[in-house]
């Protein structure tokens, strides 16, 4: 191997290595805690570990959050025993103390005891939210990734978020009750957060600047998993594509044969894909969730070999409407796998989309195959590599989150791809026969 392509290499495995790193979580999770820490049995705690044992009976806290992002927290802890509540009443150095230690990242601004035994707390929290596009407000607070990475429940009987002066709840945390003129949400209990968003209260957009805010705060994010997916799996997609070229110049076929079959092929099997689905649906096969995918890529090529079976059509042919034609085959096997699914597929095991984990990277064969056999090699390398990401990127948002794969992903996306190449070969193939040029027939 030469020393720049052993360079090449190291430099490849390198940026694999750090962008898996990207997508594994690092570190080991902090001690579980609960949104509101000065709440309940968390202030317990706190101020039993300042030697003094109290117990909560019932804890309510309210959020107001303000427009340039801080928000003040008041918190109410009924104690149940009158000498803990009169001690801390009495003592202000201790009550201090314990109102100081029970709540994390926050200001405390004062704490009192009521006659009847009501801690109450008041604190600020500087970055509870912050101001997003359009005037919107959002917090991640109430999230593990942008908030505390180990949230345990809401620590409160019940929470109270009111919206900044002039705006309303736009996007509310599931489960939670918002009123009438949207300027409170309340909770009783928090189990799957989100990202809650705040617009202004008489926009006639909320939806859209909710969207906004949301796609400003992950949409980086994203870019940079989603980097971290498909670097490797279009990597190994692409190095296999390029040793296939490799391979068909050493092996220095003759390709007119084929050429002039190539429509008839793909018609043949397309037919015979879309027949063995049927076939399925009908319980004579069983092909559970490959069903749909057989039968949307078997109706894109037999459309494409309908099409390739005309001579005109393959003496006309060029890169560009090669990819055209591609691009058209791959919506074909997309839109007949969508249509198809409810019919072949009764417990709804393959997701339409998931499809383009195979349907999106096998059309990309043929215009690469293609462009290797005009002699352009690199070109083939770019269209393996670009086709693959753009095939990819639909795929993205469901299958790592939804599904439970996360990082799981790399591995799976990357057999996907090695198994597309090496099973996909004739249709590789089929593509540089129609790629030479007829003088080297």
């Amino acid at each position: 191997m030469a020393p720049h392509r052993r360079h090449h290499l190291a430099l490849l495995c390198l940026v694999c290595t750090s962008l898996l790193c990207i997508a594994v979580p690092a570190g080991a999770a902090p001690p579980p805690r609960p949104l509101c820490d000065a709440c309940g049995d968390s202030f317990a705690s706190t101020a039993e570990s300042h030697g003094i044992s109290v117990a909560v009976t019932h804890s309510n806290a309210t959020v107001t959050v303000h427009n340039n992002g801080t928000a003040t927290w008041v918190v109410h802890n009924r104690l149940s025993g009158t000498e803990a509540a009169a001690r801390l009443r009495t003592n202000e150095s201790l009550r201090t103390a314990i109102a100081d230690r029970a709540m994390w990242d926050t200001e405390l601004l004062g704490a009192n005891v009521s006659g009847d035994g009501v801690i109450t707390l008041r604190y600020r929290e500087p970055d509870f939210a912050e101001q997003s596009v359009g005037g919107a407000v959002r917090t991640g607070e109430f999230t593990e990734a942008y908030g505390y990475r180990n949230l345990d429940g809401l620590g409160a009987d019940r929470l109270v978020v009111v919206a900044p002066d002039g705006m309303r709840v736009e996007r509310p945390i599931d489960g939670a009750t918002v009123s009438d003129d949207g300027q409170r949400m309340t909770l009783t209990e928090l189990n799957d957060g989100r990202i809650v968003t705040f617009v202004p209260r008489e926009t006639a957009v909320g939806p859209l600047l909710s969207l906004l805010a949301l796609g400003a705060l992950l949409g980086p994010v994203m870019a940079v998993k989603a980097l971290a997916y498909i670097t490797l799996p279009t990597a190994v997609f692409t190095l296999l594509i390029g040793a296939a070229a490799g391979g068909v110049a050493w092996l220095d076929w003759e390709f007119k044969g084929v050429r002039d079959s190539v429509g008839i092929v793909f018609a043949g099997v397309g037919a015979l894909s879309a027949s063995l689905s049927l076939l399925g649906a009908i319980g004579v096969l069983r092909l559970g969730g490959t069903a749909a995918p057989l039968f949307g890529g078997g109706t894109a090529l037999f459309v494409c070999g309908i099409a390739l079976s005309r001579r005109r059509i393959r003496e006309q042919t060029s890169y560009r409407t090669v990819v055209v034609g591609t691009v058209v085959g791959a919506g074909i096997a997309l839109g007949a796998t969508i249509a198809a699914a409810p019919m072949v597929v009764s417990d709804g095991s393959t997701p339409p989309v998931t499809t383009l984990l195979v349907l999106g990277p096998a059309f990309v064969l043929f215009p690469a195959g293609y462009a290797v056999g005009h002699g352009n090699r690199r070109l083939a390398v770019k269209t393996a590599a670009i086709g693959f990401v753009l095939s990819m990127l639909p795929v993205l948002p469901v299958l790592p989150a939804p599904y439970g794969l996360g990082v799981l992903f790399i591995p799976v996306v990357t057999a996907s791809a090695a198994a597309v190449v090496i099973a996909g070969l004739p249709i590789f193939l089929a593509g540089v026969s129609l790629g030479v040029p007829q003088t080297s027939r």
